[in-house]
C-alpha cells in the first residue's frame, strides 16, 4: 500500500506485487483536511482492491517535497500503520517516483518538476536525472525555482536532450522559447501530478534491490522550502530523533 500527501490531492494505492500492477487507486482534495479524511481514503482504497489491512505486506509512503503539513501527516499516518501492523515502510522521495513517467534515453537530461505552492504559480519544485542502466538517478538535490529561472540553467548545461516529467506552470511557452532553439526539448504530453501508484512503483522497484524496511522512527520528510512558520517568524522547525 503507498500514501501520496505532498500536494493539495492526497491518494492511496494498492499495487499486487504478484502480477506487478496496480490493484486500485482513490484520490481525493484534502488540503485542510486530510488528518480526519486520509483513514477513510485507506478504507475505500482497500475496498476497490477487495483486500484488508492483513493482507499488506508493504507500506510505502511519499517523503516530499511538498506542503509541510500534508507530508508531515502522510508520513505519521503510514509509520503508525506500519508499526501497528508489524510491517515494513520505505519512504520514497516525490521526485524519484515522479521520474518513473519519463520516457529518457541514456544521455538526456530528465527533469521532474511540479507546482510548489499556489501563492507562487510560476514556482516549481524541481529535480534533475540521468538514465543509467535503464534507471533514472537523481544528480544533486531537489531546488525550488521560478520556471524561468530554471529553463536559463538548463540552457547552460550541455546535455542537447532535455526531458520534462510532471507539471509545467502557467506560461512556461513563453519561457521555454529560447531552450527550444538550443536544445531538443519533450514535454509530458498530460500533466502528471505526484501519485501513490507512482510511489507504490518506486517501493517496489526498491523492495526487489533490496527487501529491507527503512527504520519507521528515524523515517523524516524530505523538505526543500521553510514552513510557513519558519519563513514568516524567523523559527526553524524540526522533528525529534
Amino acid at each position: 500500500m503507498a500514501l501520496e500527501t505532498s500536494l493539495e490531492v492526497a491518494s492511496c494505492a494498492i499495487w499486487d506485487s504478484e502480477t506487478k500492477s496496480l490493484r486500485a487507486e482513490a484520490k481525493f482534495h484534502a488540503y485542510q483536511t486530510l488528518t480526519q479524511r486520509l483513514p477513510e481514503l485507506v478504507q475505500i482504497t482497500l475496498s476497490n482492491a477487495q483486500v484488508g489491512l492483513t493482507n499488506i505486506s508493504l507500506i510505502a509512503v511519499s517523503l516530499g517535497p511538498g506542503s509541510f503539513t500534508s507530508v508531515r501527516v502522510g508520513l505519521a499516518f503510514a509509520k503508525g500503520l506500519a508499526m501497528a501492523l508489524e510491517k515494513p515502510v520505505l519512504g520514497v522521495k516525490t521526485m524519484d517516483a515522479l521520474a518513473l513517467t519519463a520516457s529518457a534515453n541514456e544521455n538526456d537530461l530528465l527533469v521532474a518538476l511540479y507546482p510548489s505552492r499556489p501563492s507562487r504559480p510560476t514556482e516549481v519544485y524541481a529535480a534533475l536525472f540521468h538514465i543509467r542502466n535503464g534507471c533514472p538517478v537523481q544528480e544533486g538535490a531537489e531546488i525550488v525555482s521560478d520556471f524561468s529561472d530554471l529553463v536559463a540553467m538548463l540552457r547552460a548545461r550541455p546535455e542537447t536532450q532535455i526531458v520534462f516529467a510532471g507539471v509545467l506552470p502557467p506560461g512556461a511557452a513563453s519561457s521555454l522559447r529560447g531552450l527550444y532553439r538550443e536544445k531538443r526539448v519533450a514535454l509530458p504530453l498530460t500533466p502528471c501530478f505526484p501519485s501513490a501508484s507512482l510511489v507504490a512503483w518506486r517501493a517496489w522497484e526498491r523492495w526487489l534491490q533490496c527487501p529491507k524496511s527503512d527504520d519507521p522512527v528515524a523515517l523524516k520528510p524530505h523538505y526543500v522550502l521553510p514552513s510557513s512558520a519558519e519563513a514568516r517568524f524567523g523559527i526553524v522547525v524540526s522533528l525529534r530523533d
